[in-house]
């Protein structure tokens, strides 16, 4: 039964996986959660979490779009401290994953 507990996601985890589960898709304008392109939702016990992602095709032009929503998304539960976000998929995953997760230059 402890293993069992322990495989469960916490409550954040789960808020944070409805949250990224809404954004909506540009080009198909449907819903992360219906398009099944979530692969990862992970969370440290610090509040940081890692959350990885497939576009809808290898050469997505929009790839960063989503990431950058995902991110968003998630770092707007209240809990959350930060997002980092993996595309898997991507003939350039790389360069999504850097300009997903380049920090913000303050304003």
């Amino acid at each position: 039964m402890d293993t069992f507990m322990k495989s469960l996601p916490s409550e954040l985890t789960q808020k944070v996986t409805v949250k990224i589960n809404e954004v909506i898709e540009e080009e198909t304008s449907r819903k992360l959660g219906e398009l099944n392109v979530i692969t990862e939702v992970s969370e440290t016990p610090d509040g940081n979490f890692r959350i990885q992602f497939s576009p809808l095709s290898p050469c997505s032009p929009l790839a960063v779009n989503m990431g950058r929503g995902i991110r968003d998304a998630g770092m707007s539960v209240d809990g959350v401290k930060h997002v980092t976000v993996e595309c898997s998929g991507h003939m350039q995953d790389e360069l999504v994953n850097k300009l997903v997760n380049r920090e913000k230059s303050p304003t």
